[in-house]
């Protein structure tokens, strides 16, 4: 018995010995395995971030050494993530920039095993691409700005700036290709459409006049305001024009000198000149109501007269943008109008289509969410910014609920961190993808 039990233990270990070489290797191939994998998920990140990186860069500057921004990029990811491999060396290619303006980049490596190398299997070969194409749908970008007097002194200038920013990003070498045409929408009570748009298809704006009994001379400075509910909420139905607003030029009524902003509306266009000179021309001054701005931000990106330079929503190679800013609620509401028990909303083409009254908002705010509700489902994307609104405000709040399609809210403090925001939205609109 004691020799048989001894013959049984050399059988076993027989048997082990036989056995744990594949069993090591099987468990530690496992292990190898997952290493690699893990890398060249690393590597695909990484490989994407640089890409996307360079091509911004380069959006930004031609002269950009975009092949070195993607080696650093991608050697400085690795290191600073702890995702880095001693003895990992890796081979990065960068292809020029095609015709077609695609960027390329491929990254090869290997990673050794520990373990299958027991069974002659020692190495893993990693091999990751990806490129980018800039430009691939066509831009059309509209500023709704607020220009109303809270945002007087330093905030209007903070706002020129931050504005002038994603001009710049958006239209690097001035412009002019056709590929991103931007529009700039100031708004307060009203929005001024220009003096140049006054037989405009779409329009109700009759001629100046002297009133026969006050002798007040009447004249219309480019001043819109609004149409009746829903008509207000929408961009159709021309036929039911968008009444002008008469001011009162000497004597005693309303003022011509808080008519409505100054800088009146610039069309879509990728004549960077024009939007910068718009942008530098705003001035702080009036009440606040959104969706006049939102209304005319929306129509600036129409194809349908009164302004028409808007490719057809049916063009699905263009993308269509809102940036709306505001620093405050709607302090404005357009004037009451009755027919039998139905009470309406009008602006009137003399006199004021915009009410002041302390339940302003609780017109004007369901106005702007229809109006944003209504935009986005035309595919339009929509930004918003509220700028040094305080919590709890309930514009803060509309603000968020409006951006979407892809845009986003940001909810900024100061100068800085509106010109952050608008820095951030230029480079999202760059309209950078990956194409494989």
């Amino acid at each position: 018995m004691q020799r048989f039990k001894a013959a049984q233990r050399g059988t076993t270990a027989i048997i082990f010995g036989i056995m744990v070489v594949p069993l090591l290797a099987f468990s530690g191939g496992v292990v190898d395995y997952g290493r690699a994998v893990k890398t060249k998920s690393q590597l695909t990140a990484a490989l994407d971030g640089a890409i996307l990186a360079a091509m911004k860069e380069y959006s930004l500057d031609v002269s950009t050494d975009y092949k070195q921004v993607i080696r650093d990029f991608i050697n400085k990811n690795l290191e600073e993530n702890g995702k880095s491999y001693h003895g990992l060396a890796l081979s990065i290619d960068v292809s020029d920039i095609g015709d077609n303006g695609e960027m390329k980049a491929r990254v090869e490596t290997s990673v050794k095993t520990n373990f299958l190398s027991f069974v002659g299997f020692n190495q893993f070969d990693i091999n990751v691409g990806a490129a980018v194409l800039v430009g691939g749908k066509d831009l059309e970008v509209v500023l709704v700005l607020d220009n109303t007097g809270s945002m007087g002194g330093s905030k209007i200038a903070a706002l020129r700036n931050s504005a002038a920013d994603l001009v710049d990003i958006l239209m690097p070498d001035g412009g002019g290709d056709d590929q991103v045409k931007v529009a700039l929408v100031p708004f307060a009570e009203y929005v001024n459409i220009g003096l140049g748009k006054r037989n405009e298809s779409g329009l109700e704006i009759p001629a100046d006049y002297t009133h026969p009994v006050s002798g007040d001379d009447y004249k219309w400075y480019g001043c819109m305001g609004s149409r009746k509910d829903p008509l207000n909420v929408k961009d159709v139905g021309y036929g039911n024009k968008v009444p002008g607003i008469m001011m009162v030029s000497s004597g005693s009524g309303d003022s011509a000198s808080w008519r409505c902003p100054e800088a009146p509306i610039v069309e879509l266009t990728d004549n960077k000149a024009l939007i910068t000179t718009g942008i530098a021309d705003m001035d702080a001054s009036g009440w606040t109501y959104i969706p006049g701005g939102l209304a005319w931000g929306w129509r600036v990106l129409s194809d349908t007269a009164p302004f028409t330079s808007g490719v057809p929503d049916s063009e699905e190679d263009t993308t269509k943008v809102i940036v709306l800013m505001t620093d405050g609620e709607n302090t404005r509401a357009p004037e009451k109008w009755t027919t039998g028990a139905t009470v309406n909303h009008i602006g009137k083409v003399r006199g004021h289509s915009i009410q002041n009254t302390e339940g302003a908002a609780a017109i004007s705010d369901p106005l702007t969410a229809e109006l944003c509700k209504n935009i986005k489902d035309k595919e339009i994307v929509i930004f918003t910014i509220a700028f040094e609104i305080p919590d709890g405000s309930p514009v803060k709040t509309l603000m968020k609920n409006c951006a979407g399609n892809g845009g986003l809210f940001f909810d900024v403090d100061d100068s800085t961190q509106l010109e952050n925001a608008f820095k951030q939205i230029g480079l999202s609109l760059l309209n950078i993808r990956l194409s494989q």
